[in-house]
């Protein structure tokens, strides 16, 4: 395998939502320092009727407005559209197999099309993930986001600016090429699951069976979940600033309603109008009291939830991490073992 890429590509993931996707794309094109035009963006469209299912889920009409957007702002980037609807795992699962295994990226920033980023995004993304990459974190950092908190003011932003705290959502996450490439063989089974069914049907029952065999879980079912069940497996944690640097757009879509949205708080984050402050560093000793603080959690969901019950047996996974790990990846002395 030859030198990876050290330019961070922009992965953009999107259906059926252009209104939302032209306000994220053009946010993007805001980044301070024109932090865009060196980088690769790349558009993963999702189709419109489900190939298990063949239910539609979306007009071809609004799936070509998604597209017309992205070129309009990007006519420069690259889109990759799906035939048939496969669903956010699996469309995630194209576009990260894409950047890390056929284009062997070193790391990449993936976005969907419900959150605008501040103009500081992209550089605090990259500073986040040299800390992961760097021997103070000790391979203890997997994911990253830059969102923050966006229930803070401003006044308490410049309280904690300088203060690195767990991430919650997958929303906007940077991950370099090694943690991924780890997770992804800890969710094998999990992908092969969702690869035979319509997603938005996906079995409960079969899903429970690999949280089981993990002994973790959340109440959630999600392709979100499960990387972050599979990261706490391996002894890591994901990390973001306390500071809000993105403001969460997705009053519709397949989560969210707008009564749910207004309860959570969203549509009203103060951004951090500064520039990048100099973040304090969590030590190794803080990073692992956060991973075994996450970890309880989840064992104790976990037997809550599955306890005794006889669960499915869970397809055996096939993927290997180590048959694709480059010596140019993050140092083997500064990882962890799966």
């Amino acid at each position: 395998m030859s030198g990876l890429s050290k330019i961070m590509p922009v992965v953009v993931m999107g259906f059926n939502r252009p209104q939302y996707l032209k306000r994220v794309l053009e946010s993007i094109r805001l980044q301070n320092g024109g932090e865009w035009k060196s980088r690769e963006i790349h558009f993963f469209q999702d189709g419109g009727v489900n190939f298990i299912s063949n239910e539609r889920y979306a007009d071809d009409d609004v799936l070509n407005q998604s597209v017309d957007v992205f070129r309009s702002i990007f006519p420069e980037g690259h889109v990759h559209r799906s035939d048939k609807n496969i669903g956010v795992a699996l469309n995630f699962e194209r576009a990260e197999r894409y950047i890390f295994l056929e284009r062997t990226f070193s790391r990449a920033l993936f976005c969907e099309d419900d959150m605008t980023l501040g103009p500081n995004y992209l550089l605090t993304i990259e500073k986040l993930l040299d800390f992961a990459e760097s021997p103070a974190a000790e391979g203890l950092v997997g994911y990253v986001a830059a969102y923050g908190n966006h229930r803070a003011n401003l006044e308490q932003q410049e309280k904690h600016c300088q203060e690195i705290i767990k991430m919650e959502h997958a929303w906007g996450y940077g991950v370099n090429r090694e943690h991924w490439l780890k997770v992804r063989e800890v969710i094998d089974p999990y992908i092969q699951i969702v690869s035979g069914c319509d997603y938005r049907k996906r079995p409960k029952a079969r899903i429970g069976g690999v949280h089981k065999k993990l002994g973790l879980a959340t109440r959630s079912l999600s392709q979100d979940a499960m990387k972050m069940l599979a990261t706490s497996s391996l002894g890591r944690t994901r990390v973001m600033p306390f500071i809000c640097q993105a403001t969460y757009i997705g009053e519709e879509g397949l989560n969210f309603n707008p009564d749910i949205f207004s309860q959570k708080g969203y549509g009203r984050e103060e951004l951090f109008p500064g520039p990048i402050p100099e973040f304090l560093w969590p030590t190794a000793e803080v990073l692992r009291g956060m991973i075994t603080k996450e970890q309880s959690v989840f064992i104790e969901h976990c037997k809550q939830a599955y306890g005794e019950r006889d669960m499915p047996i869970p397809p055996e996974g096939k993927f290997r991490a180590l048959e694709h790990l480059n010596l140019t990846d993050r140092g083997s002395a500064n990882s962890v073992s799966i």
